[in-house]
């Protein structure tokens, strides 16, 4: 069975986002003990969704920071293979139907070497918050068939990274003979993994991909998409041994679990008209996601390791860097040497 990993989200967006906010958290994330730092992916953003979607930060520091700042992920990737030496390099999600898929790999590739071997490429269709800011009309790439360029793209870059010379010849996209180097450091290469909470987006991620990584699922949920993913990887003769099941998750923490419900309530209350299942129950929503004191944070991650998690990325809620720290420090001392 994979070992347990713990991964951060760093401020690449959100009303905290900042090069000094980038460095500081990595490299305090590593220092810490955790496993992966984790950056999130749009080229276009607004006004609208800065304000609701918060995946760094808190809807707290939103006050007088309305500039819908969002570091670009492969890039800042790069910054972060110079400074960091241990920790893996993680992008959730590369909104792939949006990018030239052979550039891409080219890109990642890059990463992968940059870093020596760390990179983690998670990639997804585009969430409802990728069409509220309208990237697909601002690329210039069509909506409708996101599904079936997703699927092809991947294989393409499977094929840059793994052949000398790769050709691809597919509905959407194709090419001959193109010599892309340099080659990935992972063998056979660095690991896809596919977003998105839906059964569809799960067996997507297995037949193409090497994990998958969906956000807003309650631990039971979890565990009947992990047990339906290990009877469709023995139908298809996958071992799911090699897959990894990860999440992604709010999490707020403190010694008064008050404190952190209550820190909690709004930054999670405004992010509910941004996603896809729709949810409007906001105790619901809570419940999602790792939010207590030390013991009930605990006793949360259980229940998804449990269902079959092994690997978090965690979006901290924080109002400022130093709180974000603190909570960092707490997570590490208290609830990351326990499990």
């Amino acid at each position: 069975m994979p070992s347990l990993e713990f991964g951060v989200r760093l401020p690449v967006s959100g009303p905290l986002a900042s090069v000094r906010g980038i460095r500081e958290v990595a490299l305090k994330a590593e220092e810490l003990g955790f496993r992966s730092i984790w950056v999130n992916d749009h080229v276009a953003w607004t006004k609208l969704t800065h304000k609701h979607h918060i995946s760094t930060g808190s809807a707290d520091a939103l006050e007088g920071r309305e500039e819908p700042l969002f570091f670009e992920s492969l890039t800042t990737l790069a910054f972060l293979a110079a400074i960091t030496r241990r920790v893996k390099l993680g992008v959730a999600c590369v909104v792939l139907p949006c990018r030239n898929p052979v550039y891409l790999a080219k890109q990642a590739a890059n990463v992968d070497v940059l870093s020596g071997g760390r990179l983690i490429l998670g990639v997804g269709l585009g969430s409802r918050a990728t069409i509220l800011a309208r990237e697909f009309e601002i690329l210039n790439y069509p909506l409708e068939s996101r599904t079936e360029r997703f699927e092809e793209y991947i294989n393409i870059i499977k094929t840059v990274w793994t052949k000398p010379v790769a050709s691809y010849n597919g509905k959407y996209y194709r090419f001959q003979g193109a010599e892309i180097f340099p080659k990935p450091i992972q063998t056979p290469h660095p690991p896809i993994w596919v977003g998105g909470w839906s059964t569809a987006s799960m067996l997507r991620a297995l037949k193409l991909a090497d994990g998958w990584i969906p956000g807003w699922l309650t631990p039971s949920e979890m565990a009947e998409r992990v047990r339906y993913l290990r009877e469709m990887a023995s139908a298809l003769g996958r071992g799911a041994e090699d897959f990894t099941v990860a999440v992604e998750k709010y999490l707020c923490l403190s010694l008064d679990k008050d404190e952190a419900k209550a820190l909690a309530r709004r930054t999670i209350g405004e992010s509910l008209a941004t996603y896809e299942r729709r949810i409007k129950d906001l105790n619901l929503a809570l419940n999602i996601h790792v939010i207590g004191n030390v013991d009930e944070v605990e006793e949360q991650i259980k229940k998804f390791v449990e269902a079959g998690v092994t690997h978090f990325e965690f979006k901290f809620i924080y109002r400022s860097l130093e709180e974000f720290f603190n909570m960092m420090e707490l997570f590490s001392d208290r609830v990351m040497t326990k499990i």
